[in-house]
């Protein structure tokens, strides 16, 4: 870490940006370990204390599910008592069936794979788990999240999204987690130091991106974090049972507020996995505020929690890096509401919040901010549906305005 000089350049946020926008699995290599932007998945659950061991097993046996889906791509593993990293496979580790039936319920039981050697540098493909320690049990009678998280290749993801979705939801019946996520984050390395750096590069992404998340197990699992309420999802995300009840939602009603043709809601025996529309997406600011966050995260916004922990440990004074502080993270967590100002006044100005309300207008050669029924206020032409992205269009030739009518639904677009 450093607070002395910057960690990166506006030079190098601007490539890294830029890069993004054409990829979004890119990494930035300082010349000593390499940070990248990655897909990501984590599971958040909880667990009976007397079921502690049953936890420890569970989440060996979703690390099997997922190493054989993923090809068997580790070289590092941690070793589960004394987390010190070894080779992949070493003797040095033991059995982890052994070792998880060593750990008492007032120990954590952690283990942790990669395929990447510099324990600075964010993985290509990891996968980190945590059950966590009963030790505050006695005294709070409440449990930390434990948790799994998973980072794997874009164009992995690509190729085998049938199979990760099956992956996900054996992986909830089993762990029967309270909160899931998924989407794009900073894929946070091996070694636990390297997060002061990932923080400076959150802060610095975040503001051209509204769909970058930041995911940090080891912090938001704690009893005042995630515990206290969830965080606004970017694509996809697991509405169990026990957040759905405090909303006082029937699953039906879910279903309801969130009836849009790219919405999947897959109803399982413990909750909705919800995706908002076919893949994950950055959102690039200029693009306008992506209406499928805004509509659930309207529906979450009860829940949400009020000022979330996207540190996960101190801030040093005289630092230059800029990182999140309380401000900026209620800005932050409210991007996808109507009112919001994140990142800036003008570019709100610029892409208003997506409402079924009317009265937003756009000229003619501008990205269309969602999918949505149109009319013209200048020429009568009948409405028009546009998909998001797509330019508005002119009208005869000429540059025109465009006014919302509704949000499209499934019977606006034709298939």
């Amino acid at each position: 870490m450093s607070t002395t000089q910057r960690l990166m350049s506006d030079e190098d946020i601007d490539g890294m940006v830029g890069g993004l926008k054409k990829w979004p699995n890119v990494a930035h290599d300082n010349g000593d370990f390499e940070l990248a932007i990655s897909p990501f998945l984590t599971f958040y659950f909880d667990f009976e204390p007397e079921r502690y061991l049953e936890a420890s097993l569970a989440l060996i046996d979703v690390h099997e599910d997922f190493e054989t889906l993923a090809g068997r791509p580790y070289i590092i593993a941690t070793h589960p008592r004394s987390e010190r990293p070894h080779p992949y496979g070493s003797t040095r580790l033991g059995d982890r069936r052994a070792w998880a039936r060593k750990a008492k319920f007032d120990e954590s039981f952690v283990f942790k794979a990669t395929d990447e050697e510099n324990h600075r540098s964010s993985p290509t493909t990891a996968a980190y788990y945590w059950r966590s320690s009963g030790i505050f049990f006695e005294r709070d009678k409440e449990l930390y999240y434990s948790y799994a998280q998973f980072y794997y290749r874009w164009q992995w993801w690509l190729d085998n999204r049938d199979a990760w979705r099956r992956f996900v939801h054996a992986t909830i019946e089993r762990l029967k987690p309270e909160q899931v996520y998924s989407g794009f984050a900073m894929a946070n390395p091996l070694e636990f130091g390297t997060r002061s750096e990932v923080t400076v590069w959150d802060r610095a992404l975040a503001p051209y991106f509204y769909g970058l998340d930041t995911d940090y197990p080891f912090g938001m699992a704690d009893r005042h974090d995630l515990r206290k309420g969830i965080r606004p999802p970017t694509w996809a995300f697991f509405l169990s049972d026990i957040w759905r009840e405090k909303l006082d939602k029937s699953r039906e009603e879910v279903h309801a507020a969130l009836d849009h043709p790219r919405i999947r809601i897959d109803d399982l025996s413990c909750g909705q996995w919800i995706e908002l529309g076919e893949q994950p997406d950055l959102y690039p600011v200029e693009n306008g505020v992506p209406l499928l966050p805004v509509m659930l995260n309207a529906l979450l916004k009860p829940v949400r929690h009020p000022d979330l922990d996207l540190l996960g440990f101190g801030e040093w004074d005289g630092d230059p890096n800029v990182r999140f502080n309380r401000e900026d993270t209620r800005r932050w967590m409210g991007r996808f509401d109507r009112d919001s100002d994140w990142p800036d006044a003008a570019t709100r100005a610029r892409s208003p919040t997506p409402s079924a309300s009317t009265g937003v207008r756009i000229r003619s050669g501008q990205p269309c901010p969602y999918p949505a029924v149109w009319e013209c206020l200048d020429i009568p032409v009948g409405p028009q549906t546009v998909m998001h992205g797509v330019p508005m269009p002119q009208v005869n030739g000429r540059d025109v305005t465009w006014q919302l009518v509704r949000i499209a639904g499934a019977s606006d677009i034709k298939p």
